[in-house]
């Protein structure tokens, strides 16, 4: 068994798909189905990292859909997380998009510092919290894409 992928219920897919391109190099599975998109029909469309592997499904659903519920940021799910290679660089590209970094309560500042990893919260442009964390130390963090 494996953890496939994520799906994530967005408001405009297109912009999602941009989003996560931009900052993290999720690319479409099938950039056809992206372009083909149509705010008046249901989509499920699957991104890809080229370097795990790990996939990040966007699910729009139109009004009158019965899936269409009114949107809140989160619905129950509770971060996705991204290992990344430079978190300065990444919170660089973010700050370009006007995206800041969260203070979280169980956190000294927005940006947190141990021993093994240095890691942000931030949030899409659906509001869903991405974690983003950087190796520090020499030891690997517990778990890893590549640990798969």
């Amino acid at each position: 068994m494996y953890l496939s992928y994520v799906g994530i219920r967005v408001r405009d897919p297109p912009r999602t798909a941009e989003f996560y391109y931009d900052v993290f190099g999720l690319e479409p599975i099938d950039p056809a189905e992206l372009a083909a998109w149509k705010p008046s029909e249901p989509a499920a469309i699957l991104l890809r990292d080229k370097v795990s592997g790990q996939r990040l499904e966007l699910n729009y659903y139109p009004p009158g859909n019965p899936y269409a519920v009114p949107y809140r940021p989160g619905e129950e799910l509770d971060h996705v997380a991204f290992r990344v290679d430079d978190l300065d660089e990444v919170l660089r590209r973010l700050a370009a998009r006007g995206v800041q970094p969260e203070k979280m309560a169980h956190y000294a500042g927005p940006i947190s510092e141990g021993k093994r990893l240095r890691m942000a919260y931030v949030r899409d442009p659906d509001g869903i919290q991405l974690e983003l964390f950087q190796s520090t130390g020499t030891k690997k963090p517990r778990f890893t894409p590549n640990d798969y």
